[in-house]
């Protein structure tokens, strides 16, 4: 029996965060700049990721990026995304339903939750509007 060393693989990382988007692979794909099948390979884990795959995502989450790296922490300085709106909606929703992201960052929940208050609010009012 082999030891799982981390509670999700890479892959499983990066499957959750394109589901979270609401993304079909194919789009997220090409957002990240890695070929679809590669994308579904690494995903199902019959592919491990390499560097440059981990150089594209991460170039496009920076925020998430030792999290997809390695199960790391949020990172606690706030950075520009370079992704659309949704994107980032996407990732506050991660960390909302899921705040032990920010256990080892250095930063509180509060502090957190200070900095993207603006989107929080954004979520609370889809959540509220069953049409939305």
């Amino acid at each position: 029996m082999t030891k799982k060393r981390f509670l999700f693989t890479a892959g499983e990382r990066l499957r959750g965060l394109r589901e979270l988007m609401g993304l079909s692979r194919p789009a997220f794909a090409e957002i990240v700049g890695i070929k679809p099948k590669r994308l579904e390979n690494i995903e199902n884990g019959w592919q491990k990721m390499h560097d440059e795959d981990f150089e594209k995502v991460c170039s496009m989450f920076e925020e998430f990026s030792r999290w997809i790296a390695y199960e790391g922490p949020v990172d606690r300085q706030p950075l520009e995304l370079k992704v659309a709106d949704s994107a980032q909606k996407a990732a506050v929703y991660l960390v909302k339903c899921n705040p032990e992201l920010l256990k080892s960052s250095g930063i509180s929940l509060e502090d957190w939750k200070s900095r993207h208050q603006a989107v929080l609010d954004e979520l609370n009012d889809d959540s509220a509007d069953p049409a939305g």
